[in-house]
């Protein structure tokens, strides 16, 4: 029996134990090991929508989930509840009672994620597959200076994978920030929405910036084409964490 309470889930996953959130036949998913937990501690089958679809080999620290449900458990109590049918590589960090008309991606103001790069001659085995590794350096200044051009409304299509379902490829970036971190970079994005591998082409048109074979100029002619051939090749998801998402009655702020 299909309930009206709507719980929210937020939840961590390293992404190379799955083929991206969402269920796919034959192929291991962070939204079938979620339904399947549920499942085994309620008894009843629902669906947990996402707030997006991270591909296979993309980590979430913050990623969120949504069920329609008729079970009584209290949300304090689901999280540990579900973490014990979750395998290693996801948790449910925390639970708690939605408006019936919350929904994780519909209800979504702004997506926030991380990608950390590894610079050096030797790949990085201690983090294998939560780093990309870049062999190396980076001119700082120089990406800093591109990551400019993304700021704001634009179209996104020259950093978009072919097959997006979306009707358009308008997108807005609140804000785009690289630091120097011991032994590589990192970069934090937020927007109001990705298109299909945007972060990943973004990084990997900024990594030609930073290894000198671009001027930071590139990146706005490369987005004035509109032609994805243009831009750099689309970066390793070993890096790339949908960090945070943010709501106007954000469920998990304290998280």
């Amino acid at each position: 029996m299909s309930g009206t309470r709507r719980v929210a889930l937020l939840v961590a996953y390293h992404g190379s134990a799955f083929h991206g959130y969402q269920r796919q036949p034959g192929f291991t998913s962070v939204q079938a090991e979620l339904e399947d937990a549920w499942m085994a501690i309620t008894g009843e089958p629902v669906v947990a929508h996402g707030s997006g679809r991270t591909d296979s080999g993309v980590h979430a620290w913050g990623q969120v989930a949504h069920v329609t449900t008729a079970s009584t458990i209290p949300a304090e109590k689901l999280s540990h509840a579900l973490n014990t049918y979750l395998p290693d590589e996801a948790v449910v960090r925390a639970a708690a009672d939605v408006e019936p008309n919350f929904h994780s991606c519909h209800s979504a103001l702004a997506k926030r994620y991380l990608y950390r790069i590894a610079l050096g001659s030797t790949r990085p085995v201690i983090n294998r597959g939560q780093v990309a590794w870049v062999r190396g350096e980076l001119d700082l200044g120089a990406m800093q200076a591109g990551a400019r051009y993304f700021l704001g409304e634009h179209d996104f299509s020259a950093f978009a994978a072919a097959g997006r379902s979306t009707s358009t490829s308008v997108r807005t970036l609140n804000s785009i920030h690289i630091w120097p971190q011991r032994g590589g970079l990192s970069l934090i994005v937020e927007g109001d929405g990705f298109l299909y591998k945007m972060v990943r082409n973004l990084v990997g048109s900024l990594i030609e910036v930073g290894r000198g074979r671009r001027h930071p100029d590139w990146l706005a002619s490369v987005m004035e084409s509109r032609d994805r051939q243009l831009a750099g090749a689309t970066a390793s998801p070993d890096g790339l964490y949908l960090w945070r998402v943010r709501y106007q009655n954000d469920p998990f702020l304290c998280c």
